[in-house]
């Protein structure tokens, strides 16, 4: 029956303290267990051979051999204490203690003391000599509510137990034998320390060297950090972390700066996270802008809260429609209005720019090129790609739709960092790396290889992006124009590139700031966890400062690789047309100097502009064949919408002098025309319609080079003239065509439905 008895728990672990340590191993804080005590576990081979002796020869010198209790010492103990009438004295072997420790015994009554003995056998018969040594210093009390070696080591001389000195290891020996009076955290405490150091060790003045620390004196440092690294890895004790106390220093002083600054506006609340790029370590964690103020909720913490994260995702459209061949850097987009289905979205201004370079148009942070990029990407798409990333996003992608370029998912400041280090790691995926390599044999499991995020994970070393697409936008970041001054009193001077986007959320509740600068990985919130919204929470003019402010500070005390990213092989420089964003062709009037991605990019050659040939007398424009009594002239071509764009945007652009008569040859008189473009509606859509009335289709269609009479047909039948034009649908299925004033046209299939 005996053998059946599975062994007891000797230790439960699972009810410890844990401690975390910033990268040069100072302490940043030591938790308090479920029932308020300091309990550390602390394995053998880091507690020093000298403190494991000095607790043997002063509790137990026969610990080694004997069984568990130690007969003669009981027998003694007994005599004395019932038969002579002397001082009580006691007789517990260490695994007495440690049977009295573990089963919390009243042991001053003889059947306690029974009850002590049996549980010390019954441990002695299941488990060995180094692991009841190993529970004793773990559990042992060491004044207060302190229990075990470790935790003693780390509040009374601040220091692992591996780094005791042989006097401090000796004199935390003495404690557990009187605690309650050894405990050196009063005058008294010392006094009787010493008293026992003097019977045990004689006149060695070690203990005359040795300063002892209060509880209070326990750090608190980087609070969020600590909690986040415990819900990270809760199974461990000791937590070496990758945190520079440098960067941690200065972040959360630059944080508590920007708030004293910008009460007045009602900004009350900030976080920051700081991450080395390459090696995606973090080095800095600021999860409110003070832990401690319970009326900004400061003990919430603010960097793993998933929230609307405005444009700062537009990047990663950007880098995916670059690495689809939708678009290059220099690719002329279109920043007007814009209807997809039932979506009609809007710039956060309120205004159009006309035609602009995709650089143009992420630095501007301009919602509709980007809306209109997202809906063109496959295989990823934009959800696709960050479910990819392991963001958890909980819904489906139907529920987001073209939303997500200008936040309509919420994501985390952790998350948002992750996926920023694609663009300075070439495209490959790194996870948040929290815990360092462990050097010394307190720590000498490798925790480096350990889970980094609670997150579903994503593979090491996967490539979500290319080298060349990461490279590119990262580059076109660096072209964002850095705010007059910071939040400060001094301008922004430093010039190392950033590379760096900003986002508001809608309802101007988040206002959030993500930059690269050398291999310094950063982003900042601005808001209220709350979410009470304030006018002032504008990504580019409040937190763009803020990260800018950090990033320079950290850089100028922090070593920072400032070297500018090597392109991959597989880009190449080729001349662009500045105007139209195309390759350079002869009649271009200037060029400059751009990327593409050979085999991917849409690489074509420039026909805005085009030779044509021009009566001089009349300015009018001559078809083929009439070329010898005219001169050579270079047009602007532009497609009938983007000339409407300019005028719109302020933007004067001559179009070219129109024919002096109707050409034959249409390819001859207009070199690169071609039939206008229809917008809407798309063949591969459904358009229910009402029986009542009220709901017109729309007709639209881009002319080319500059010709604007267009004229709309539906099954032959003449319906109206225009860039647009409203149709009253009602159900059947049709043939839409739209011709032009030089008689090119287009058609599309049109199918219309009873609404519901």
């Amino acid at each position: 029956m005996i053998g059946s008895v599975p062994p007891p728990l000797l230790v439960n672990r699972a009810n410890g303290s844990y401690a975390v340590t910033d990268r040069n191993g100072r302490l940043l804080r030591l938790s308090l267990t479920s029932d308020e005590k300091y309990r550390l576990w602390t394995a053998l081979e880091e507690i020093p051979e000298a403190l494991q002796e000095a607790t043997l020869n002063y509790e137990d010198r026969w610990f080694r051999i004997h069984p568990g209790v130690n007969p003669f010492a009981l027998a003694r103990a007994a005599w004395r204490s019932f038969v002579a009438g002397d001082r009580r004295m006691g007789a517990s072997t260490l695994t007495m203690q440690l049977a009295r420790q573990r089963w919390r015994l009243r042991t001053h009554t003889f059947s306690g003391k029974l009850r002590q003995i049996g549980y010390a056998l019954w441990l002695e018969r299941h488990f060995s000599k180094r692991e009841l040594l190993e529970a004793y210093l773990n559990l042992a009390p060491y004044g207060a509510n302190i229990e075990g070696v470790g935790a003693a080591a780390r509040i009374y001389f601040h220091k692992p137990a591996a780094e005791l000195s042989q006097d401090e290891a000796r004199a935390l020996a003495l404690i557990p034998q009187n605690p309650k009076l050894r405990a050196p955290f009063t005058t008294d405490g010392r006094q009787t320390l010493q008293q026992a150091w003097r019977i045990a060790y004689g006149d060695d003045p070690g203990i005359e060297r040795l300063w002892f620390r209060q509880r209070e004196e326990l750090p608190l440092r980087a609070p969020h950090f600590a909690e986040r690294l415990h819900e990270l890895f809760p199974g461990k004790g000791i937590l070496p972390s990758t945190l520079d106390p440098t960067v941690q220093g200065l972040t959360e002083d630059l944080l508590k700066s920007f708030i004293r600054q910008h009460r007045t506006q009602g900004i009350v609340n900030a976080t920051a996270m700081l991450v080395h790029a390459p090696s995606m370590e973090v080095l800095g964690y600021a999860g409110s802008a003070d832990y401690l103020n319970a009326r900004i909720q400061g003990f919430v913490n603010g960097l793993k809260a998933r929230r609307s994260p405005g444009s700062t995702l537009k990047p990663f459209i950007y880098g995916l429609a670059l690495d689809q061949g939708l678009i290059t850097p220099d690719t002329l987009l279109k920043d007007a209005p814009l209807r997809i289905g039932e979506y009609q979205p809007e710039n956060f201004e309120r205004n159009y720019y006309g035609p602009l370079s995709a650089t143009e148009a992420l630095v501007r942070s301009r919602n509709i090129p980007a809306v209109a990029l997202l809906a063109r990407l496959q295989k990823p798409t934009l959800f696709q790609f960050l479910r990819q990333a392991g963001l958890r996003l909980p819904r489906e992608e139907s529920y987001y739709g073209l939303t997500l370029a200008v936040g309509g998912a919420e994501i985390s400041m952790e998350e948002l960092l992750v996926l920023y280090g694609l663009l300075a790691n070439g495209g490959e995926y790194r996870d948040l790396r929290w815990l360092r390599a462990c050097e010394k044999t307190y720590c000498a499991t490798d925790l480096s290889k350990a889970p980094s995020m609670s997150a579903p994970k994503t593979p090491e070393n996967r490539r979500l992006l290319s080298p060349e697409a990461a490279f590119l936008v990262r580059e076109m970041l660096e072209a964002n124009p850095r705010p007059q001054r910071s939040f400060g009193v001094r301008s922004f001077g430093y010039d190392m590139p950033v590379a760096w986007k900003t986002g508001t959320s809608s309802g101007l509740k988040d206002a959030w700031a993500v930059g690269l600068m050398g291999n310094l990985l950063a982003g900042v919130w601005i808001g209220n966890f709350d979410g009470t919204p304030n006018r002032q929470l504008v990504g580019r003019e409040l937190a763009g400062p803020l990260l800018l402010g950090i990033l320079e500070a950290v850089s100028l005390e922090r070593s920072t690789d400032g070297a500018r990213p090597t392109p991959p092989p597989g880009l190449k420089r080729v001349e662009i047309c500045p105007l139209s964003g195309a390759l350079r062709s002869p009649w271009c009037p200037h060029g400059k100097s751009g990327w593409i991605i050979p085999g991917v990019s849409p690489v074509k050659t420039c026909t805005v502009h085009r030779q044509i040939r021009v009566d001089p007398a009349s300015g009018l424009r001559l078809c083929r064949g009439e070329e010898e009594r005219g001169e050579t002239r270079v047009a602007e071509f532009w497609d009938g919408d983007v000339l409407e764009l300019f005028r719109l945007a302020g933007v004067r652009r001559d179009a070219p002098p129109p024919f002096e008569r109707p050409c034959e040859d249409l390819a001859g008189g207009d070199s690169g025309a071609h039939p206008p473009t229809i917008v809407s509606p798309q063949p591969a859509m459904t358009y229910p319609t009402r029986a009542e009335g009220g709901n017109a289709i729309e007709f639209s269609a881009v002319g080319s080079g500059g010709r604007h009479r267009l004229f709309w047909f539906v099954d032959d039948a003449y319906v109206g003239e225009g860039d647009t034009v409203l149709w009253p649908g009602r159900p059947g299925r049709y043939l839409v065509r739209v011709v032009d004033d030089q008689g090119q046209s287009s058609a599309t299939i049109l199918t219309v439905v009873s609404a519901e």
